[in-house]
C-alpha cells in the first residue's frame, strides 16, 4: 500500500481533470462475475467473529490476509499457524486471499532465496484447503516494498527478479493443488531510479520489464492468472475516474493504460492476458482516508499525514462538483466503476476499520472502535447493486445525493440472568436492543472457559440451556452480542446450580448415560466406606455411596443427610428415601460363577431403581477368561442398567505397564453393554503391591480415570475406600474436570487417533457442536511424544486444559508431550472463539 505525499507540479493537472467530471460511459455492463473484499488482518488477532458479521451485513464476499515471511523460511512457523489458524477457522463463507511478502531488503533475488518463498507460500495452500488465491509480494515496483528496483548506474534489474519469483511461485503453487489462483502485484505509481529514498519503477514501465523477462526466459507456462492491481487515487479526495495523462501513474481511471501495457508485455506469449480464460484484474487496494468525526478523536492517536482527508460522509454526499466531498461518495464512485470497467473481477476495500495511529491509515467503513462510520450504510448499498446487477454504468457521471445515513442504534445487553436452574442444568437468558448474533462462553467459577455456544440467528430474545452441568457449583456465564454493523456489547452474570435432592433414576441406552430427572449425570462412586469418614470423600467429590462397612444402610442415609446419593446393595437391608437412585448386584458376580437367573431379586422397595453391575476384568478378550467361560456376560448385562469392572493393572496384576488396560478393557466393555452406561473402578490405595514403579499416586489415579473416560466410561469408582489426602485432592480434581466439561463428557465421541512410540498414548474425544475435546494419557513409565489426528479440528488452536499453553494444529493433527503417566486435557472452541496466548 502506498500514498503519495508530495504530489509535485502535476497535482493543479490533476485537479482539473477531476473538477472536469468523470469521462461517460454509454452502456451498461451485464450482471457479471465481480465481487467486493476487504483487505484486514483482525481475524488474525481475535476479531474473526466481528469480521465475519460485518461481512455478512455488507454483503462482502472475500477478505485478504497478510503472511509475513523471512528468508531461511520454506513452511510456516508456529507462530504463523498460530494466527492463520484463528482467522481461517472462522471466516468460513469467505474467500480467503493472502498476500505474502516480507521486508523490502528481503526480496528473494537468487534460485534459492525463491524457492523457499514459494515452498512457504505452497505450505500454506497445502495446509488450508480454504486458500486458494495467493498475492506473490506486495507492490514489488515500489521501493517502499522490494528492494533493489535498479542497479547503481540505473539499471532496471527489479522486474525480471519479479518474473522470476512469478514463475517459480506459479509452478510449485499449482503442482501443490487445484484451482490456485496465482496474482501478480503492482502499485499505481513509480519514482525516478535516482528518487529517494525509494526509487521505484511505474506500472507501465513495470509491465513492460516484466514482459521483456518472461520473454527472455523462453518460459511457455503462465505466470500469473490474476493482475493485483492497487490502483490508488493521488491523493484521497481525487475522484476515482481521473485520467492521468500527464503522468506515468496508473491509478482507477487509467484502466485502459493498464490494460495496453499489459497487452504490449504479453502479446502472443504463453501468458494469458485479462478476457482470456479466467485471468481478470483485481484491486487489491483501493481506500480512502477520512478524519475523524466529533466523539471519535479519543480512539485515536499521532498526527495525520494525509492533507486530503475527507469526512466519512458530508452534506455534499454524491456532488459531482470539484473534488470529491466525502469518502461515501468516493466509495460507491470506485466500486460502480470498478464493476463497469471491462476486466475486473473483484474490488478490495483497504481495511474494514481504521488504525488507531493517525499516521496510519484510516480507510475503513469503522472508525477504530469498530464502530460504524456514516459511510457503512453507502458500502452497503453499493454492493448490493452490485450483487444485484443494478449498477446503471451509463450513468456515473451525473449527479445522485446519497441518504444522510440514520444514527447507529447502540447494542447493549440486558435482563441477563440464569432461570430454571436444576442441579444438572441452567437456562441463560438475555436480551439485545438489536437483533444480533451471540456467543456464550461458560466456565467452572475460577476455571477458564470450557463451554461454548453460538446464537448466529440474529434476534432480541437470545436463550441458550446448558446441561451436564454439576450440582453445588458455580459458574461464570460471558455473553457477547455482535450486532449487524460490527457493534459489540458484553456482560457477565455468575450462576449456581442447587445442590443433589431427591431424584428419579434411570439411563438412555441411546446414548449410554445416567440420568437423574431425565438429565445426565456422571457419578463418582466409593464401595465399602465406613460412613464416619463420609465428609472427606464428600469434599474430594464423591456423589454415590454403596456398602457401608461399619453401619447399616439407615447409618448411610443419616450421615448423607441428603448431600450426595445412594445405592443399596442386593442381599442387604435397605430403605427407600430421597437420594437413593437404585442398588448393586453382588460384587463380580461373573466372579462367583453367577448367571443373570442367580442374580438375587431387587431390595424391596427399589425394584424400579438403576441396576448396577460390577464385573471382573475377564470380560475381556485380553483377560484369561474364567473357569466356566463367558457365556454368562449377555445374561448379566442384560440385567443390569449400568455395568462397571475393576481391572486394577498396579495392584492386582502389580505391572505398570499394563496401565494401557484400563483404556482398551473400557472399550470393550462399551461394546458389550449395548448401548448401557459403563463405569470402572479405579485404584486409589495400595493392597498387594506397595511402593516402587506399581506405587499408587496422585498420578496414576488421574491417568487411569481418563483412560477410563477416553475409553468411554460415564462413571468412575475409586477403590479401596480409604486414600491418602493427596489421592484425595486428586480425586476432587478429576471432580473439578468433570464439573467444567460437563456438557462434553455425554457428547457423543468424535473420531481421534493417537500415533506414539510403541502406541503408548491413548485418546479419546467428543464433539460437542463445533466444540472439541481430547483426552489423552501416557500409559507408559517413559516420555513420549504422540502425534494426534482428530476430525473436524480444521487447523483450529488447542487449548491445554490448566496447562497455561496452546498448541498449533496442521489442518486435523498436533503434537504434544507426555511425561511418564501424564493426562493432558484438550479443548478446541468453536472457530468463532479464538484460544487466547498462554
Amino acid at each position: 500500500m502506498t500514498f503519495a505525499s508530495h504530489l509535485g507540479r502535476v497535482l493543479a493537472i490533476i485537479a482539473l481533470v477531476a473538477l472536469a467530471g468523470p469521462v461517460e460511459l454509454t452502456t451498461s455492463a451485464p450482471k457479471r462475475a465481480f465481487f467486493v473484499g476487504v483487505d484486514e488482518d483482525a481475524p488474525k488477532w481475535g476479531r474473526s467473529h466481528s469480521v465475519a458479521n460485518v461481512a455478512r451485513s455488507l454483503g462482502l464476499k472475500a477478505i485478504r490476509l497478510t503472511v509475513p515471511w523471512q528468508p531461511g523460511e520454506s513452511r510456516l512457523s508456529r507462530s504463523d499457524r498460530r494466527v492463520l489458524d484463528n482467522a481461517v477457522s472462522s471466516l468460513r463463507k469467505l474467500r480467503i486471499v493472502v498476500a505474502i511478502y516480507g521486508d523490502r531488503d528481503a526480496a528473494p533475488q537468487d534460485a534459492q532465496a525463491r524457492a523457499e518463498f514459494c515452498d512457504f507460500a505452497t505450505d500454506v495452500v497445502r495446509r488450508y484447503r480454504s486458500i486458494r488465491d495467493v498475492v506473490i509480494w506486495n507492490e514489488p515496483n515500489s521501493g517502499s516494498f522490494w528492494r533493489p528496483q535498479f542497479t547503481g548506474d540505473g539499471t532496471s534489474v527489479a522486474p525480471a527478479a519479479y518474473e522470476a519469483l512469478l514463475a517459480t511461485c506459479w509452478s510449485k503453487l499449482h503442482a501443490a493443488a487445484r484451482g490456485v489462483n496465482v496474482i501478480a502485484a503492482s502499485a499505481p505509481r513509480g519514482r525516478v531510479a535516482n528518487a529517494n529514498p525509494n526509487p521505484s519503477h511505474a506500472p507501465g514501465a513495470w509491465y513492460k520489464g516484466l514482459g521483456a523477462a518472461y520473454r527472455a526466459s523462453k518460459r511457455s507456462k503462465p505466470i500469473f492468472d490474476t493482475i493485483g492491481h492497487n490502483p490508488y487515487p493521488n491523493f484521497t479526495s481525487e475522484r476515482p475516474w481521473t485520467r492521468h495523462t500527464a503522468g506515468q501513474s496508473i491509478a482507477q481511471g487509467d484502466h485502459d493504460k493498464l490494460v495496453a501495457a499489459l497487452r504490449q508485455a504479453f502479446r502472443n506469449t504463453g501468458q494469458p492476458l485479462p478476457g482470456r480464460g479466467r485471468v481478470t484484474i483485481w484491486y487489491m487496494e483501493q481506500g480512502f482516508q477520512t478524519r475523524p468525526d466529533p466523539g471519535k478523536e479519543g480512539h485515536y492517536s499521532g498526527a495525520e499525514n494525509d492533507r486530503f482527508v475527507l469526512p466519512a460522509w458530508s452534506a455534499r454526499a454524491g456532488s459531482r462538483e470539484g473534488l470529491a466531498p466525502d469518502q461515501a461518495t468516493q466509495i460507491v464512485d470506485s466500486i460502480r466503476l470498478a464493476y463497469c470497467q471491462r476486466n475486473v473481477g473483484a474490488y478490495f476495500n483497504f481495511m474494514l476499520a481504521d488504525e488507531h495511529d493517525l499516521a496510519g491509515w484510516q480507510s475503513g467503513v469503522l472508525w477504530a472502535d469498530w464502530t460504524p462510520k456514516p459511510s457503512y450504510s453507502a458500502f452497503a448499498s453499493v454492493i448490493r447493486e452490485v450483487e444485484t446487477g443494478a449498477v446503471d454504468c451509463a450513468a456515473i457521471s451525473r449527479a445522485a445525493p446519497l441518504p444522510a445515513p440514520a444514527e447507529p442504534a447502540p447494542l447493549v445487553i440486558s435482563n441477563a440472568k440464569g432461570k430454571t436452574l436444576s442441579p444438572f442444568s441452567a437456562t441463560i437468558t438475555w436480551r439485545t436492543s438489536l437483533p444480533s448474533d451471540s456467543l456464550l462462553e461458560a466456565a467452572l467459577l475460577g476455571s477458564p472457559g470450557t463451554i461454548w455456544e453460538v446464537v448466529d440467528r440474529p434476534r432480541r430474545e437470545h436463550s441458550v440451556t446448558l446441561s451436564g452441568l454439576a450440582p453445588s457449583r458455580s459458574y461464570r456465564v460471558w455473553l457477547s452480542a455482535i450486532g449487524p454493523d460490527g457493534q459489540q456489547a458484553r456482560s457477565v452474570i455468575e450462576i449456581r446450580t442447587p445442590r443433589l435432592t431427591a431424584l428419579q433414576a434411570s439411563v438412555a441406552r441411546g446414548v449410554g448415560t445416567l440420568l437423574l430427572d431425565g438429565e445426565p449425570f456422571f457419578p463418582l462412586m466409593t464401595w465399602g466406606q465406613c460412613h464416619k469418614t463420609y465428609p472427606e470423600s464428600l469434599s474430594a467429590g464423591i456423589t454415590l455411596f454403596a456398602e457401608n462397612s461399619c453401619g447399616d444402610f439407615a447409618d448411610q442415609l443419616r450421615a448423607l443427610d441428603g448431600r450426595a446419593l445412594s445405592a443399596a446393595v442386593s442381599e442387604r437391608p435397605a430403605a427407600t428415601a430421597p437420594g437413593v437412585i437404585g442398588y448393586f448386584h453382588p460384587d463380580e458376580a461373573d466372579g462367583r460363577a453367577m448367571t443373570a437367573e442367580m442374580l438375587p431379586p431387587a431390595p424391596h422397595g427399589l425394584e424400579n431403581g438403576v441396576r448396577f453391575l460390577t464385573l471382573t476384568n475377564h470380560f475381556f478378550s485380553r483377560a484369561a477368561p474364567l473357569g466356566w467361560g463367558r457365556d454368562m456376560y449377555p445374561g448379566l448385562i442384560e440385567a443390569s442398567d449400568m455395568v462397571g469392572f475393576d481391572a486394577y493393572p498396579l495392584q492386582e496384576f502389580c505391572n505398570p505397564d499394563d496401565l494401557a488396560q484400563v483404556y482398551d478393557a473400557q472399550r470393550e466393555l462399551v461394546q458389550i453393554a449395548r448401548g448401557r452406561p459403563t463405569f470402572q473402578w479405579i485404584e486409589a490405595a495400595e493392597w498387594r503391591c506397595p511402593g516402587g514403579p506399581t506405587a499408587v499416586t496422585p498420578t496414576t489415579v488421574r491417568a487411569e480415570s481418563w483412560l477410563a473416560i477416553a475409553g468411554g466410561a460415564r462413571g468412575l469408582g475409586f477403590f479401596p475406600a480409604y486414600w491418602t489426602p493427596a489421592v484425595g485432592r486428586a480425586i476432587a480434581d478429576i471432580s473439578r474436570d468433570l464439573a467444567r466439561l460437563g456438557p462434553a463428557i455425554f457428547s457423543f465421541s468424535a473420531p481421534v487417533t493417537a500415533t506414539s512410540p510403541g502406541g503408548l498414548v491413548k485418546v479419546g474425544a467428543r464433539a460437542r457442536g463445533d466444540t472439541l475435546y481430547v483426552f489423552a494419557v501416557n500409559t507408559g513409565r517413559t516420555r513420549a511424544e504422540a502425534s494426534i489426528r482428530l476430525q473436524r479440528l480444521e487447523g483450529r488452536r488447542v487449548a491445554v486444559l490448566d496447562e497455561r499453553r496452546s498448541l498449533s494444529a496442521d489442518e486435523d493433527v498436533f503434537t504434544d508431550e507426555f511425561a511418564p503417566f501424564e493426562t493432558h486435557i484438550y479443548v478446541i472452541p468453536p472457530a468463532d472463539f479464538v484460544v487466547p496466548d498462554p
